[in-house]
């Protein structure tokens, strides 16, 4: 894909994404260390289950959501964003600058913008071995219609043909008050070439 051809894609998905109801993302699946040396883009699709919270009696809600990243620059990642639940679904984009990036530590805040969401994060990578990757990016943000801070732990786990298996946890607070908080559990699967 050519950068003009990369171009008319993300605006295509983000022009999209002013256009449909909202819902935010409520997990990130895509780790601070970028794509791999050699590889322009990743798509990926991932699950999450966003938990009830204490003292309410309300079930778990299930979401889903659709990416698509590439990097106009080796600092700069810019991703198109999807999610959706049983009712609605949402678009939007994301911007990481890659601040450090090294063969085994990965560093960049991230802006995120859809309809209806927004939120910022400070992602921190951590290389084990081969490209599996140990990662976090604590989270400021809005989940549904209130201000979120969000904890997130995260694994990368490199698998054959350029995919990775993604697995997060999150505990968030929505407007700080410990009977909002909320288990995030999510698992997703990318495909860099």
């Amino acid at each position: 894909m050519t950068d003009s051809v990369r171009r008319v894609v993300l605006l295509c998905v983000a022009g999209w994404s002013l256009c449909v109801p909202a819902c935010a993302p409520v997990a990130s699946l895509r780790p601070p260390s970028g794509l791999e040396e050699g590889r322009s883009y990743e798509v990926g699709a991932g699950a999450a289950s966003l938990g009830s919270r204490p003292y309410v009696q309300e079930s778990a809600q299930l979401t889903g959501q659709l990416w698509f990243t590439t990097e106009a620059a080796r600092w700069l990642s810019l991703s198109a964003i999807a999610a959706f639940d049983q009712r609605s679904a949402a678009g939007g984009a994301a911007a990481r600058w890659n601040a450090l990036r090294t063969s085994r530590v990965a560093f960049g805040p991230e802006a995120e913008l859809g309809f209806a969401w927004a939120a910022g994060s400070l992602g921190f990578g951590l290389r084990t071995f081969g490209q599996n990757w140990l990662y976090t990016a604590p989270r400021i943000g809005t989940l549904g219609s209130t201000w979120t801070v969000g904890v997130p732990a995260g694994v990368s786990i490199e698998l054959p043909y350029h995919l990775a298996l993604r697995a997060e946890a999150q505990l968030s607070w929505a407007e700080l008050r410990y009977y909002n908080r909320r288990l995030h559990l999510a698992a997703g699967l990318a495909y860099q070439f």
